[in-house]
C-alpha cells in the first residue's frame, strides 16, 4: 500500500483497476469485515509482522472463522503476507494464498485478478 513504491514495485492504490483500502494497522478483525461488507470487496488483503507466541497465526485464524460465520468465506478472496507468511502456511490457515519476503504488490494485484477472474468466468 505505497503509491510511490520500493525499487520499481508500486502499491495497489497505483492501479488503476484496483480500489484500495488501507485500513492502518492493527485493524480489529471485526472491522475489518464491517468495511468489506461495506465497499463490497472481493479481496481481503492481511499483512501480519511476526509477534511473540504466534498472536499472528490466531489473528489469522480468528479472520478466517469470522467470515467463514458471516457466510462470506466464497465471496471474497482471503490473502495474507508478511515477512513470514508463505504460500503453505496461509493455505494451511484457511487463504487461497500467502505472499512472503520477497515478493511485491505486483505479485498480489497479479494473482488477485486471475483469481477474480477465475472465479467469475470458470
Amino acid at each position: 500500500m505505497n503509491m510511490k513504491g520500493f525499487a520499481g514495485h508500486y502499491g495497489l492504490e497505483r492501479y488503476a483497476g484496483i480500489d484500495a483500502y488501507n485500513m492502518g494497522s492493527q485493524v480489529e478483525n471485526e472491522e475489518m469485515i464491517h468495511k468489506a461488507l461495506q465497499v463490497n470487496a472481493d479481496v481481503l488483503l492481511i499483512s501480519q509482522t511476526v509477534t511473540q507466541k504466534d498472536v499472528h497465526v490466531k489473528n489469522l485464524i480468528e479472520l478466517v472463522e469470522l467470515i467463514e460465520a458471516e457466510g462470506l468465506r466464497d465471496k471474497v478472496i482471503l490473502i495474507c503476507g508478511g515477512p513470514r507468511i508463505s504460500h503453505e502456511l496461509a493455505k494451511e490457515l484457511g487463504y487461497d494464498a500467502g505472499f512472503g519476503m520477497n515478493k511485491y504488490a505486483d505479485d498480489v494485484a497479479s494473482y488477485a485478478a486471475q483469481e477474480l477472474d477465475r472465479r467469475i468466468n470458470g
